[in-house]
């Protein structure tokens, strides 16, 4: 090989490698390029599903998914429906997070106030919206009354048990309170008075489960103690708070009418406490024959406590019926505006029954 040809080899060389490195440059800064320009869609990507179709409260509604509907028809519909601008995007993102397969039938609360995003991800969750029911069940009202409250708020429709069927024995392993009562008693005094929030499906007994479930948390352990100490039974405190419930309102008078009856009970007075007759009776307006009927819950005719719960009670009376206010009164009465006027005395009484209802 002459001069001239190994000159010529050197001046090829350097171009040929100046060239690759040139191109590998090229390459390299195209991806580079591509990496930033994934980088930024996808920032943009992301923020698009994050930021809400309405940036102001929109109310919910209901969104059904229906069974084999995929994501691209999920995410036509959402934007058809008003829930999402871009159904492209949130096809994107669902592919991208792999939720394709999570998506799940079923009826859902959504809002156009909710950001794509966290629509996605609640169905993926198969977070459904609830067909609720909340019901307030009034302090002093019967099984009767209830079971029509629950009836009428929409609940019960395909129950054909009634609340009234329902006896202790039933429900005594799950729910300790209930040991001391007759096994065939029916739950009156026990299905606490609240406002509660069932499945509209729910069965009789999931409903009054979770009723005694209440009544157990209301009734702590203090409580318990308390009767216990006194000697007295749960259910003895229970027909109590049950009668005082009825008979008046604010819980410092509640304490001291159960003062007052446990006292009668004491030294061996009749309770002569009218709401128990009308319980017996089923009436409100009482004549002094009706006084007189015959009954275990005739608190005139037999001393003690009744046979049993005359309506569900409230946390007040409970209250009252365990820890009473002790007093120099025996007596007492309501006036028509129900404010309570006690009396130590028969004759007091009597004056008072005078000047107040007649």
């Amino acid at each position: 090989m002459d001069e001239q040809q190994k000159q010529e080899i050197a001046q090829e060389v350097p171009r040929d490698m100046t060239l690759a490195f040139k191109v590998s440059i090229g390459i390299g800064a195209v991806l580079v390029i591509c990496v930033v320009a994934a980088g930024i869609a996808y920032a943009m990507l992301s923020e698009r599903m994050q930021t809400p179709l309405s940036q102001t409260a929109v109310p919910e509604r209901i969104f059904v998914i229906e069974k084999g509907d995929n994501a691209k028809t999920i995410a036509t519909r959402l934007e058809q429906e008003g829930f999402i601008s871009d159904s492209f995007l949130f096809e994107l993102y669902v592919w991208n997070n792999d939720l394709s397969y999570s998506l799940q039938a079923g009826k859902y609360l959504l809002s156009a106030s909710l950001s794509p995003k966290s629509i996605a991800e609640k169905i993926a969750r198969g977070d459904v919206a609830r067909d609720t029911v909340v019901v307030t069940i009034p302090e002093g009202y019967g099984i009767w009354a209830i079971e029509t409250k629950l009836r009428e708020a929409g609940l019960l429709a395909q129950e054909k048990k009634h609340l009234i069927d329902l006896a202790v024995r039933e429900f005594r392993a799950q729910h300790d309170f209930l040991v001391d009562a007759p096994a065939d008693a029916n739950l009156d005094g026990y299905v606490f008075p609240d406002t509660y929030e069932f499945e509209r499906d729910a069965t009789l007994d999931a409903i009054v489960g979770r009723m005694l479930d209440n009544f157990g948390r209301k009734m702590d352990a203090a409580m318990r103690e308390e009767i216990r100490r006194q000697g007295k039974s749960i259910f003895d405190i229970v027909i109590m708070a049950s009668m005082i419930q009825k008979e008046v309102i604010t819980p410092e008078d509640m304490r001291l009418v159960s003062g007052l009856l446990w006292k009668r009970i004491a030294i061996g007075m009749p309770l002569q406490v009218d709401a128990t007759i009308s319980y017996a009776l089923d009436k409100n307006n009482l004549t002094r024959d009706d006084l007189a009927k015959d009954s275990p819950y005739n608190t005139y005719l037999y001393k003690g406590l009744p046979k049993g719960p005359i309506g569900n009670l409230g946390k007040e009376a409970l209250f009252a019926a365990i820890y009473p206010t002790e007093s120099e009164y025996l007596f007492y009465l309501s006036k028509p505006t129900k404010e309570t006027v006690f009396s130590r005395t028969l004759k007091e009484h009597n004056a008072a029954v005078t000047k107040y209802l007649r």
